[in-house]
């Protein structure tokens, strides 16, 4: 599958306002996001998105590093082809939805009656026909966030980049905002965006890179990333020596459950073997799952319990 985005050894580094000491914002960010793919960015407040986003786009400039879009180097007339969302956009809110967006179908330079045409298609797509000719300063969050898509897609981009789009919303409005992202990937968009509130990207993501402390710790897919190495089996009806020889095969002690034992067991090699002391002893498997480890769970191992989910 082709490549749309590729960031190779991007860093950013800035200077304390007071001390001028250099600090080390995004550090050696190694990124590839496919064609027609949901990539989400996740990681704690300060860890580094919305820097590596500005980065991406040329909205700073990298300390080290390169970034290419669709195989060529970023440069002004590419950056036409990619929407972005900030994290917190500011609008004109004297404004009306359609003026806000016929503004920005200006600033596309999409001429008019094209830019009547699409602006009146976006406005329904995102769901806004019934505030079309509200002023800005009169909408919820929730709604202000659908008009930043709103402009963030007007010129039919190949990829969009959104910056914490579920921040401050309710359920109601992140339902309709992960509603939006599968519509525009649907219509043949590359979405990245980032957040952290992790049921949002296991929901929509197809990869998920985990950002912390600047660097990127690990890139899972989702699609694929559902082969378990470690299995959780019950058993009955076996006697003391079976479960020592079980305990011998299981990653921790095994526990009782009920009338059984619970063992977790290390991939299919100790599966087998458990199965067969097992079989010998008489006993019976009433269960075999494969134990998945959540998003959270990998997230934790890279940021920690200290920080706050979500």
């Amino acid at each position: 599958m082709a490549a749309v985005l590729e960031a190779k050894g991007l860093g950013k580094y800035f200077r304390h306002n007071w001390t001028m000491r250099r600090f080390q914002a995004l550090q050696d960010l190694d990124l590839r996001v496919d064609e027609g793919e949901v990539f989400g960015l996740i990681g704690p407040n300060g860890a580094g998105k919305t820097t590596a986003f500005k980065v991406i786009l040329g909205l700073l400039r990298p300390s080290a590093g390169t970034v290419t879009f669709r195989g060529q180097p970023l440069h002004a007339s590419s950056r036409a082809e990619i929407g972005f969302l900030p994290e917190q956009p500011y609008f004109y809110d004297y404004l009306t939805v359609y003026e806000t967006l016929d503004m920005y179908g200006r600033l596309y330079g999409l001429r008019s009656p094209e830019r009547h045409r699409r602006v009146s298609e976006v406005i329904d797509q995102v769901q806004l026909g019934h505030k079309r000719r509200a002023s800005l300063r009169t909408l919820s969050k929730g709604t202000l966030q659908r008009v930043g898509v709103a402009q963030a897609i007007l010129n039919r981009p190949r990829l969009i980049i959104l910056d914490e789009p579920m921040s401050g919303l309710d359920p109601s409005g992140r339902h309709h905002m992960r509603e939006l992202v599968l519509s525009v990937q649907r219509d043949g968009a590359t979405v990245i965006f980032s957040s952290h509130i992790l049921p949002d990207a296991e929901v929509l993501c197809h990869r998920v890179g985990i950002l912390a402390g600047g660097r990127l710790r690990e890139v899972i897919d989702l699609r694929r990333d559902q082969e378990s190495s470690v299995y959780l089996m019950t058993v009955t009806s076996v006697q003391a020596d079976a479960v020592a020889s079980l305990a011998r095969l299981a990653e921790g002690d095994p526990t009782r459950n009920g009338r059984g034992w619970s063992i977790r067991l290390g991939g299919p090699s100790a599966v087998g073997a458990a199965l067969d002391v097992v079989r010998q002893a008489g006993g019976l498997v009433e269960s075999l799952i494969p134990v998945h480890p959540s998003l959270e769970d990998r997230f934790l191992i890279h940021v920690g319990h200290e920080s706050s989910l979500d």
